[in-house]
Order: structure tokens, then sequence, then C-alpha cells
């Protein structure tokens, strides 16, 4: 089945999107609809999310990051529902705080970040364990498996640091460059990234979940931790077809990761070159969104 893919109209008004969207256009045709009334080119964190019966879950999108930040908070949604009324969608609605780049889905199992029970901590929800029953109960999952959240990624998703194969496998980010650059940071720093690192492979294999595979990685050549260049796993996922990043100054790793996705997901890969959007924290599932 050939879903649609939803971009913002946002993303193809602004500079840094205009390549981006009109490439996934390009690839997309007729397949590709636009998301009005909104500011925010990242929509796969402020749409719904797909349950595992297929339904769809709006969740509240105030994440910890954006909040505070005047000239961040203009790009929240002022109505959520609207926007998704707008497009013709059914869905319903959840309390709990979560954008959709924080929770990974295969089947009825689910990977989430940490950073969802500390953004929900001074709701209504209380305790972790209840707000995490409630995003399994609305998602219709039998298990949902809570990484730690990259220290420096300031979005705390999950869609840049893990990904789904089948039930049993998943696919991760090759580390060496990061551990190498380490070398060069503060005792303090070495450490955290080494408990990081430990506690967020361990919950993997705890879940039972084996990493089948590593994509190449570049971020540790970024002066700057919100930039997104050289991350290839916020790739999208569909049916038929995976929509890689690629990035104009690392050829070998472009190819190393498409020939990878291909090998583990036997799709057809197309690689659209993201430089612009990504050093702005995200990549092609960041901008994409399907139902």
């Amino acid at each position: 089945m050939e879903h649609l893919v939803y971009i913002s109209e946002y993303l193809i008004k602004i500079d840094r999107g205009k390549k981006v969207a009109n490439a996934i256009e390009e690839a997309f045709g007729k397949r590709l609809e636009k998301i009005p009334s909104n500011s925010n080119e990242w929509c796969r964190d402020y749409m719904p999310v797909k349950a595992s019966d297929g339904k769809l879950v709006l969740f509240k999108y105030m994440p910890s990051y954006l909040v505070g930040w005047k000239s961040y908070e203009k790009s929240i949604p002022e109505d959520q529902q609207a926007i998704c009324r707008s497009i013709g969608l059914d869905f319903e609605e959840c309390d709990v705080i979560l954008d959709g780049g924080a929770i990974e889905i295969f089947g009825t199992q689910g990977i989430i970040s940490d950073r969802v029970i500390k953004d929900n901590c001074s709701s209504w929800h209380g305790d972790s364990p209840t707000v995490l029953g409630i995003i399994k109960e609305k998602l219709k999952l039998k298990s949902l498996i809570v990484v730690p959240s990259d220290p420096w990624d300031f979005t705390g998703h999950v869609d840049g640091m893990v990904r789904f194969i089948d039930e049993k496998k998943v696919v991760v980010n090759d580390l060496i460059g990061l551990e190498n650059r380490m070398k060069g940071f503060s005792i303090y720093e070495q450490e955290l990234f080494r408990l990081w690192k430990a506690h967020f492979y361990n919950t993997l294999k705890d879940a039972e979940l084996e990493i089948e595979e590593e994509l190449p990685c570049e971020v540790h050549r970024n002066k700057d931790d919100k930039d997104a260049t050289g991350i290839y796993l916020n790739f999208l996922l569909l049916d038929d077809v995976i929509i890689m990043p690629s990035y104009t100054q690392y050829e070998a790793s472009n190819k190393k990761a498409r020939i990878k996705l291909e090998n583990l997901y036997k799709r057809r890969v197309i690689e659209i070159t993201a430089n612009d959007i990504a050093k702005h924290g995200g990549v092609i599932n960041c901008v994409t969104w399907t139902n």
C-alpha cells in the first residue's frame, strides 16, 4: 500500500527547507500532501502518532526544549487539532506531552526516550509509571522500552538514535567517531558519555533487542551540538521506499549508509541532500509524516 507523505507548508517557505521540500515532492509526486497553518517545519513532532491498531493519537506538543524561549515558542502550533482536521484526519486526543520523534514503534513494541518522563513530571500524570501506562494504553502497545536520551541532543528524540528493523532487531549509530572525540573532553564528560552509552546498549539488550547494524555517523565533526549533519538514522521508512538524508561533504558515508539500509530493509533507497535543515537539528524523518 502506498501511503501518503506529508510535509509542512512552512518547510517550503523557509530558505533552509526549500531544497529538501522540492526533493521530497519530486520523489513522491501525487503522494505528497501539505500540512497548512503553522510555523514549524518539524511536522513529525506535532502530528499524531499511529497506534499498533492503525488509529491515530494526537499527543500534546509542548516540548521542554521550546518552552520558556519566546522565539522558539512561536513555533508551537496554536491549534494542533485544527491542523489535523484541515487535512481530514480522524484522531483521538491525549494530554500526555510527547513528540512524534521521541517514540519508535514496530508492531506492539515501542521505544521511547526518558525525556518524555521529564517533560510530563510536573503535569497531572504524576509519576513515570502513570505516563508510560497512558502511552502504552493509547498506542495499544504490549511493551514500551525506555532508553536514556542522548545528553548532547537537545530534543531527546529517539529517531536519530535507534530504529526498528523488525520485532527483534534494531539499527543504531556507529559511535566510534564520538568516542574518539570525547578523548579531548573533560573527565566528567567522558564519564557521562560512557555511562550513557552503556545504559543505552544495556537497555536494548535487556529488552531482548539485537543490534543488527550500525549506520555511519559523522556528528562528531560538527561544531554545534544542535547540528544534526551526519546523522543517517533519521530516515523516512515506508513500505516501498526509504528516503535517506545525505550530505555533500560525506560521499563515502552516504554510500555506506545507503548500502546498509538497502540490505537491512530490502527496499529502494532515495538520497536527499539535507545539509541546510540538518544544521537546525533535524533531518528527513523530522520533516515528514505519514498516516
